[in-house]
């Protein structure tokens, strides 16, 4: 079973699955070792564990959806208010009003325009019913962003383009890892495709040689703290500082790919 809390060696299961078959495939001797099996195990609990995370946020998502189903069915269930008759008592009224000679109804024109103020009342509840599903809605899609940097236009975030100079007041910045990973993590926690761990969630993780620190969680499932993040240009993902990826790789990306398969 996947670990609770764990670190994770790629940010994704990909990465993890290319590194088990580069290993069987180019270091089969080595494989045999119980040094070597103890390394694909930790691989494969690693895609486990992401797999698990990514469940998690999958559970979070469809929690999300239903809350905008019940949403939904309470918007479909308001009834609009009656505009036609307000618009048929509102210029009735006037057509009575329009004479000056005319003698007035009293008792006609105060029924008339109290039609017109059951209109007005039913819209003020019609559009306090839309509010309250709109503010419903809107929670839920915050809690579900949660520390995200969404490109969703709801606050202030730097240009992409800008993310060497001008990172996101969201972002930690004393504890970014230095250029070029820098900039490769930062475009993807301004993208979404990252996460940085919210408080709760530290808690669940032992405390470091530099004390509370911030965690990253990728997309597809990968975790690892911030400062130790680093990006590989070969292999196109982010490892954790130290156990940089064979430049290989990619090599082990397609399904068929192995000591079985067929020469190039």
């Amino acid at each position: 079973m996947a670990d609770s809390h764990r670190l994770t060696r790629y940010s994704d299961v990909c990465g993890g699955t290319d590194e088990f078959k580069r290993i069987l495939t180019e270091e089969a001797d080595r494989a045999e070792t119980p040094d070597g099996r103890t390394e694909l195990v930790s691989l494969v609990d690693d895609g486990a564990y992401m797999l698990a995370r990514m469940q998690v946020r999958l559970d979070e998502y469809e929690a999300f959806r239903e809350t905008v189903r019940t949403a939904l069915v309470a918007l479909d269930a308001i009834v609009a208010p009656d505009m036609p008759l307000a618009a048929r008592e509102t210029t009735s009224v006037r057509g009575s009003l329009a004479s000056p000679d005319a003698d007035l109804d009293a008792r006609d024109l105060i029924h008339r325009v109290e039609e017109v103020r059951q209109v007005a009342n039913d819209m003020e509840a019609a559009l306090r019913r839309h509010q309250e599903s709109a503010v419903t809605l809107a929670r839920a899609y915050g809690a579900i962003r949660g520390r995200r940097g969404w490109p969703d236009g709801l606050e202030p975030t730097a240009r992409l383009e800008e993310a060497a100079t001008a990172v996101p007041a969201w972002i930690p910045q004393a504890w970014l890892p230095p250029s070029p990973h820098r900039e490769h993590i930062v475009t993807s926690l301004v993208r979404g495709r990252a996460s940085l761990l919210s408080d709760a969630e530290l808690d669940e993780y032992p405390v470091g040689p530099q004390g509370r620190e911030p965690i990253v969680q990728f997309e597809d499932g990968g975790v690892m703290p911030l400062r130790v993040v680093r990006y590989d240009e070969a292999v196109e993902n982010f490892h954790p500082l130290g156990q940089q990826p064979h430049p290989r790789g990619l090599r082990y990306r397609p399904r068929e790919a192995g000591p079985d398969a067929p020469p190039a």
